[in-house]
């Protein structure tokens, strides 16, 4: 059998932006993908601890998390990037004296910081994701919280570059759009995720495709040689798929492996 891993970034592509309702047309899509005999991966900006119960009930093969700092393959830990306390203190420490809103993404926890990061829409994510941010609202919190990467707004009260050029010491930047970076750890991304379990599982990259719909996914989508755009997209990623499918909530993830007879 010509085996393939399937790469499913979460939000707007497997589940609408900030929910976890998963179609029932992808449920059943992934299930018979993996009942196929194919590997089927999420592959997420998210921590793990941010991986919903909702989305590891459908038996995925593993978790690519946090932008390729963490790669589970069933129970076990392929891979874990760990930014060192040192480094957590002197950032959390920058954030806080120049008052920037952030989230801090650990494996274990999440921290926010700022009066822009905690809203009425933030504690209805919260509630959904089935998540509890942490408020680093303490000196000692502060100088505890372990994080891997992270999400601030940008300021108007300091220029972005020169936030962003504190950071670049441990990090490249990612502009989701609407003011937000998505800050993660340098040689690290959902591509090479990818990569590592290419080698793992000594399958060729050509057998690999990857779905996503944000800047996030652009790694991926550029690596892999079946790439896919879902419905909705930000126009940025549109250039580097290959085929671009419908909407989350119109059958977007079972019309894609349909596509490509996967299912």
């Amino acid at each position: 059998m010509d085996r393939k891993m399937i790469f499913f970034d979460i939000d707007g592509t497997l589940v609408p932006e900030c929910t976890n309702d998963i179609p029932e047309s992808a449920k059943n899509a992934i299930k018979t993908a993996i009942a196929n005999g194919h590997l089927a991966f999420i592959n997420s900006g998210r921590t793990l601890i941010n991986i919903h119960e909702t989305v590891k009930e459908l038996g995925f093969s593993g978790y690519c998390c946090g932008c390729g700092t963490e790669i589970y393959v069933g129970d076990h830990t392929l891979y874990y990037y760990e930014l060192p306390l040192s480094s957590c203190n002197k950032i959390i420490d920058f954030f806080y004296k120049n008052e920037i809103s952030s989230l801090f993404e650990g494996s274990n926890s999440l921290y926010i910081l700022g009066k822009d990061a905690y809203t009425p829409d933030t504690a209805s994510i919260e509630e959904s994701m089935g998540v509890k941010f942490i408020p680093l609202d303490t000196e000692d919190l502060r100088n505890s919280a372990q994080f891997t990467k992270l999400l601030y707004w940008a300021p108007n009260h300091i220029e972005d570059s020169v936030v962003q050029e504190f950071l670049s010491q441990w990090f490249d930047i990612i502009d989701r759009g609407d003011g937000v970076r998505e800050v993660v750890p340098k040689n690290h991304s959902k591509a090479t995720a990818i990569q590592k379990l290419c080698d793992h599982f000594q399958i060729p990259l050509e057998n690999c495709y990857a779905i996503g719909d944000s800047t996030n996914d652009l790694p991926m989508l550029d690596y892999v040689p079946h790439a896919i755009a879902m419905g909705v997209s930000m126009k940025e990623i549109l250039p580097y798929v290959e085929y671009q499918t419908d909407t989350v909530e119109n059958d977007g993830i079972e019309k894609a492996l349909k596509h490509y007879e996967i299912i």
